[in-house]
């Protein structure tokens, strides 16, 4: 309660008003103690008012010392911080913590008396042993300790008394005098000490993850809420836990290579928890490219797939916002939550993304997975009801029993990655249809529907402006080129990007842009062409790639790889072929070589595969009996070349 007491005259205005303080529901009360606490209610409430302490100790017949004794316990503070209100005015209800006046007991155990409070007096008395304890059971960093997994309780009292042995206490000194030598009042210790430091007790004793869940459930709302449809969207990376394989053909018939789990990045909206876009990665690790994709899907109008799968439907009414309200098609939202992966931080999202959409990008904590609590019972609810359902589920993890050979399991049952593609594409048009118990029993769509159809509606569309050359479409980076070209030579002006000439009518005549800059627009999922601009705005137009760039669609990606390929001499190109084509076929190779060679482990070369054909879309090739592309044989240096004239030595007369 502490060492002021209030009075009528010295109460702080800000405590006077009892309408603030924490209230008691009298009905729990006995009918005897209900009497009681209404007199002291009443009592203490008029002498706050009037300070007429003896008329009022009359009226309600409580005795004045009673309720200015009364008045400061409703006014103490509480453990959490706050005063205790009324429920200072109930019975048992201690205000402050129990202290030891009395000397510690003394005596040969059995025959020393009264032992209530002697532990916390005993570790007052020395708090070199509790400074000791507590970084036993809280696993605090100190030089030459190595701590226990768990320590148990029997191991700290064990401590305790080697501690009390090391001070030179005797059988007759407390705790060793007492019948458990303080065996009991260790453990409370323990208990109290972990629920005092709730999470550096929980991590000592539970560990990271423990630490991590006690983060919800705080009683705190986000610092970020959303109001209304689109304020609040969040996108995170999760890895599918299934196996795919990719169908490769060749000279032994044809072969199910598996590939890497795929990456899934939905995009969520927060206020109707309903998914506006998502994205496939195939590949190793999520790369900023993929969320961008993701962000991109949100923004376009969603169709249906066509259903490899006999028997997959999609539910009725079921699809994404924008297939289903044509107004919410490139509908913008106001702030964008990302995890801190290093992918997010790319200028893909930190800049383009930022800017195209006009949202506020909000990173979260490090290891705060609760700021995105949405986003992980999502994929917790597509992975239950989807892909933890095939027999090729990798499960939740090594010892879940539905883990059960998931590589030989996707092999025999062919589940090829379009399949995959579908299953997620069916899962996330069904789920925004699926009642949802946070949104009491409706579903993601009937809930925006509420909002935009309502009367009234309480949410406008915000669609955001076309592209502009200021303010290009995702996915589109803007480069500086300079122009070549040799007016003596009569080789028309170009441009080059990653090794390849682009040009067109207007700039193959332009022989005075030879020297000068071009911005260019690059669009990495697609570079047979591109869009360039003079450096005063004014817009050049389309370039086209040459050579047979131009036939196939193709990734930046893509491009890169063909060209270190062909610069280690492992991919050799002729005259007019497709290098796209090539380049599937060349890796198609590698799949197929290492499902002979390892018919049940997980190939890159079948993720490349699947990546190449689903970005191009090629189908994938027959494998050849011997790879097409061969590295020449090196020609040793006494081997003469019949390219080269022999040279003609001439003689030195001296």
């Amino acid at each position: 309660m502490g060492t002021r007491r209030w009075t009528f005259r010295t109460l702080p205005q800000e405590l006077r008003d009892t309408r603030l303080w924490r209230s008691v529901d009298v009905s729990a009360l006995g009918e005897q103690e209900g009497r009681r606490f209404g007199r002291m209610q009443r009592a203490i409430d008029a002498y706050i008012v009037t300070g007429q302490l003896t008329a009022i100790s009359k009226e309600q017949d409580v005795a004045p010392e009673e309720i200015i004794r009364a008045l400061n316990r409703c006014t103490a503070l509480s453990p959490d911080g706050s005063i205790m209100g009324w429920a200072g005015l109930l019975k048992n209800e201690r205000i402050d913590p129990y202290r030891r006046e009395a000397e510690l007991p003394t005596g040969r155990p059995g025959r020393a008396r009264g032992y209530v409070g002697s532990f916390s007096a005993f570790l007052d008395a020395h708090p070199d042993f509790r400074e000791k304890l507590d970084t036993l059971v809280l696993k605090r960093n100190k030089r030459g300790v190595v701590h226990e997994a768990k320590i148990a309780a029997k191991t700290v009292h064990a401590t305790l008394v080697r501690l009390c042995d090391e001070a030179g206490l005797t059988r007759d000194d407390y705790p060793l005098n007492s019948k458990s030598q303080a065996r009991r009042s260790v453990e409370r210790y323990m208990a109290d000490l972990i629920e005092s430091n709730l999470a550096e007790g929980t991590r000592a004793r539970f560990g990271a993850d423990a630490v991590s869940r006690l983060r919800v459930g705080t009683g705190y709302p986000r610092r970020i809420q959303s109001i209304a449809p689109y304020d609040l969207v969040g996108l995170d990376a999760h890895k599918i836990d299934c196996i795919g394989t990719v169908r490769i053909p060749g000279p032994a018939g044809p072969q199910w290579v598996p590939m890497e789990r795929l990456w899934i990045v939905p995009v969520l909206e927060f206020e109707c928890r309903a998914i506006l876009g998502y994205s496939v990665g195939i590949r190793t690790e999520c790369s900023a490219g993929t969320i961008e994709s993701a962000l991109k899907s949100a923004l376009m109008t969603w169709q249906p797939r066509q259903l490899r799968v006999p028997g997959m439907t999609y539910l009725p009414n079921a699809g994404l916002p924008s297939g289903v309200f044509p107004e919410l098609s490139g509908c913008g939202w106001n702030t964008l939550s990302v995890d801190n992966a290093a992918a997010h931080f790319a200028k893909a999202i930190a800049e383009r993304a930022r800017r195209r959409i006009g949202c506020m990008v909000t990173y979260g904590a490090i290891g705060r997975w609760d700021h995105r609590g949405l986003l992980e019972r999502l994929m917790q609810t597509l992975e239950k009801y989807g892909f933890q359902r095939l027999p090729s589920t990798t499960g939740t993890g090594p010892n879940d029993p539905r883990r059960d050979d998931p590589v030989r399991k996707a092999v025999a049952a062919k589940i090829e990655w379009e399949i995959l593609f579908d299953i997620i594409d069916v899962l996330m048009a069904n789920y925004n249809v699926t009642p949802n118990e946070a949104l009491g029993n409706r579903a993601p769509l009937s809930v925006l529907r509420e909002h935009l159809h309502g009367s009234p509606p309480t949410f406008l569309p915000r669609p955001l402006p076309p592209p502009t050359a200021c303010q290009p479409d995702l996915g589109i980076v803007v480069e500086r080129r300079t122009v070549r070209g040799n007016k003596k030579k009569g080789k028309r002006p170009y441009i080059c990007i990653d090794r390849i000439n682009y040009t067109n009518p207007l700039l193959g005549k332009s022989m005075a842009l030879i020297g000068h800059g071009l911005l260019v627009h690059i669009d990495e999922s697609d570079l047979r062409t591109v869009r360039a601009y003079f450096a005063s705005g004014e817009e050049l137009g389309v370039l086209l790639a040459s050579g047979g760039w131009a036939r196939t669609k193709h990734t930046r990606e893509m491009r890169k790889l063909v060209n270190s390929l062909r610069s280690s001499g492992e991919l050799l190109l002729h005259t007019g072929e497709d290098p796209i084509e090539a380049l599937l076929a060349y890796v198609a190779n590698a799949a197929y070589a290492d499902a002979k060679k390892r018919p049940h482990k997980v190939s890159k070369s079948a993720t490349k595969v699947a990546r190449l054909a689903h970005d191009s879309g090629l189908p994938v090739p027959e494998a050849s009996p011997v790879p097409p592309q061969e590295v020449p044989p090196q020609l040793s240096p006494a081997t003469p070349s019949r390219l080269v004239k022999p040279p003609v030595w001439k003689t030195i007369v001296k």
